[in-house]
């Protein structure tokens, strides 16, 4: 036997000794026949996880931790194995087919420990069970192309779920952020929220789902024209806002105005433009400023929203 096998076999022994005396402690207080049963049931279920040329050193070991017990294992099965169980050929035994049909049976009659030794013993042999996954060659295709990525290289699909979970918590930061200082920005604007972007991602995901691509697809262009209006409104409105203020302070508009009102000899021109700055000036307040650009905002953001929805 191997070191590494013989390591394995010593380990299964430690766990299985470990249950046999919760077993010992469990039913400390039923007679010495049902404890024996229900110790020698738990050393059969055990041998069914042990090679069949382990067995009796499984059970020899086994045997010199509890010197004072008696497992009548051996001859259970033997009396099994008369009444009609067939021997399995030496042959089944390199089958995987066959291993994995008898993995499956006993299945349900694992314990816990048991089927997490199961597991890393496969993961030891390089069997470790693959997470499915689903991704269609068309998908790939269609995601390396909008990447421009080399079609030559493979995905590493743990860390295309990880781009995505990425992605997917950027989205659903980002849109509660966008409509909310919309609404604020713009209190009775016809432009709102298509839907629950949040829960049409989420059902889109199920394979029997009724929430379509053209849907979520729909409700993530709403928020990207939104997101990019405002975006856009931010860089053009400061120019917009300097010309309006230009056109109503320069010298040249109060001068007209100056010139439209009624003319009074005895006070210059140059008095009275600066008398109209002073009464244009008293409108201008922080409440005024910010109204103004939040209009010019919103005006933008409208004009463009709307004719990219085109």
């Amino acid at each position: 036997m191997s070191a590494k096998n013989n390591k394995k076999l010593e380990n299964y022994i430690r766990e299985t000794t470990n249950r046999l005396r919760l077993i010992q402690v469990d039913f400390a207080d039923q007679s010495d026949q049902t404890r024996t049963e229900y110790l020698c049931e738990e050393v059969e279920r055990a041998l069914k996880m042990v090679l069949p040329d382990e067995r009796n050193e499984f059970l020899e070991r086994l045997t010199a931790r509890f010197p004072t017990l008696n497992f009548s294992t051996q001859p259970i099965l033997e009396e099994r194995e008369a009444k009609g169980s067939s021997t399995i050929e030496v042959g089944k035994l390199s089958d995987p087919d066959f291993l994995i049909r008898s993995l499956l049976e006993i299945a349900p009659t694992l314990s816990n420990d048991q089927k997490k030794n199961v597991i890393k013993s496969l993961q030891e042999g390089e069997l470790e069970p693959q997470i499915r996954q689903d991704y269609s060659d068309e998908s790939i295709q269609k995601l390396k192309a909008k990447l421009q990525l080399d079609d030559r290289q493979s995905f590493d699909t743990n860390r295309l779920t990880e781009m995505i979970i990425l992605l997917v918590d950027f989205v659903y930061r980002l849109e509660p952020l966008v409509w909310n200082t919309w609404r604020k920005l713009s209190p009775r604007s016809t432009i709102c929220p298509p839907g629950d972007l949040k829960n049409a991602i989420g059902q889109f995901m199920y394979n029997d789902s009724k929430v379509s691509r053209e849907q979520v697809n729909s409700d993530l262009k709403e928020l990207q024209r939104l997101v990019a209006a405002i975006t856009t409104a931010v860089g053009r409105v400061g120019g917009q806002f300097a010309k309006s203020h230009l056109a109503k302070f320069s010298p040249s508009e109060i001068s007209a105005l100056v010139r439209m009102e009624h003319k009074s000899v005895l006070v210059s021109h140059e008095v009275k433009c600066w008398r109209k700055y002073i009464e244009l000036a008293d409108t201008l307040t922080e409440d005024t400023i910010e109204t103004e650009i939040r209009k010019a905002i919103v005006d933008y953001v409208e004009s463009l929203v709307k004719r990219t929805s085109r």
